[in-house]
């Protein structure tokens, strides 16, 4: 049985990896059609800066930097539809060759045919969890470029607008560059409980110090004001003279400027990290929990809908399987993108931990039914 479980197991995979290849195939043609002007202007400026010789050798380079990491990416969101288009493939095949049938004959059963193909898009999960969770961090800076940022390591600076941290201090600068993960002009407000600011500190530039967990300042310094009641509620400011700054303690670090900044750069980020981004204040708790638990549910998901399409395929005699398709498509499609969608809303009535898994309760007992619905 491990022979047969492993030729089902192969083909399979084949499969997937033939459908995921000819989706991102498609995906990068599309944008580099429609980005044909971003990447060809990427090509000159890396001939002019010298390292290419000419246009038509950078311009393939360019368009593998920007896609290249696009691959994990799309291997997260794309895991279980391929999936389901994989068994859809394989199981089709078997029936039209009348594989199926001899298998009958020889007493396995089609249970047995379908947990081969489950335990294989197991394994794919729990690939999209390690991917999720190891290689989308390390590669989010190059998965939250413009097309302007091409052949760079990372976004171009971008200016800073104002950002609170727990403490109420607000940050801002003229620019960021998140290669150095270096600020420009950076000025900071401390301010009191009723808002109004006690100190102001101002450096040139600010460089992040990871181990100390605060930014080393250049031509820092900070003024602190004071104010008191005057009489007839007026109120009495003043300001102390400057002092020399040399390093500012702060929870603002790089990652959670980015996070501000790109919509879709914490939920490339592992759970300790988001869950540190939610510590901080750059994204809220309810935030943070659907974009860890979407994880774990999506990946429910993506086996719960698998259980439920392959019995369209899992058939006793051979027959055409253009309708079990169509009916397939219709059931995983809308089943997988609105599971996707109900994750990622803010349902009222419910805590984010428990509408994050609503589709996972809603298609866990259709999947029970279509199992126990299988005549094998």
């Amino acid at each position: 049985m491990q022979l047969f479980d492993r030729w089902i197991a192969l083909r399979f995979f084949g499969n997937f990896a033939l459908i995921f290849s000819v989706m991102f195939l498609f995906a990068v043609s599309i944008d580099t059609i429609l980005q044909l002007d971003a990447y060809i202007e990427a090509a000159r400026g890396a001939v002019a800066s010298g390292r290419f010789p000419g246009v038509w050798a950078a311009l393939p380079i360019a368009i593998i930097d920007y896609h290249a990491p696009r691959v994990f990416q799309l291997f997260a969101y794309m895991v279980g539809l391929c999936s389901v288009g994989a068994a859809g493939f394989t199981l089709t095949q078997m029936v039209r060759t009348r594989e199926v049938v001899a298998m009958l004959a020889a007493g396995i059963s089609l249970w047995r045919i379908g947990l081969a193909i489950l335990a294989v898009a197991v394994v794919l999960n729990l690939v999209q969890l390690f991917n999720g969770e190891v290689l989308l961090p390390r590669l989010a800076p190059l998965l939250v470029r413009e097309h302007s940022s091409i052949l760079g390591q990372t976004v171009r600076s971008f200016p800073v607008k104002l950002i609170e941290d727990r403490d109420r201090r607000l940050l801002l600068a003229s620019s960021f560059d998140p290669a150095d993960e270096r600020l420009s002009n950076l000025i900071v407000l401390e301010r009191n409980e009723r808002g109004e600011a006690t100190r102001r500190i101002e450096a040139a530039f600010a460089t992040w110090n990871p181990q100390r967990g605060g930014w080393d300042l250049e031509d820092g310094f900070s003024t602190r004001r004071t104010s008191r009641e005057a009489g007839e509620g007026a109120r009495e400011v003043s300001f102390q003279p400057p002092e020399p700054l040399a390093f500012l303690e702060s929870i603002v670090a790089p990652r959670a400027i980015l996070a501000r900044r790109f919509r879709g750069f914490a939920q490339l980020l592992s759970s300790p990290q988001i869950a540190e981004l939610a510590s901080e204040g750059s994204i809220d708790a309810p935030t943070a929990t659907r974009l860890v638990g979407q994880r774990f549910a999506g990946a429910c998901v993506n086996l719960l809908m698998l259980v439920i399409c392959v019995p369209f395929f899992l058939v006793r005699e051979p027959k055409k399987m253009m309708r079990p398709s169509v009916l397939c498509a219709a059931v995983a499609v809308p089943g997988l993108l609105g599971s996707l969608f109900t994750m990622t809303l803010d349902l009222p009535g419910l805590a984010a931990s428990v509408g994050v898994f609503l589709p996972v309760a809603l298609l866990l007992p259709i999947a029970a039914w279509r199992v126990g619905a299988l005549r094998s």
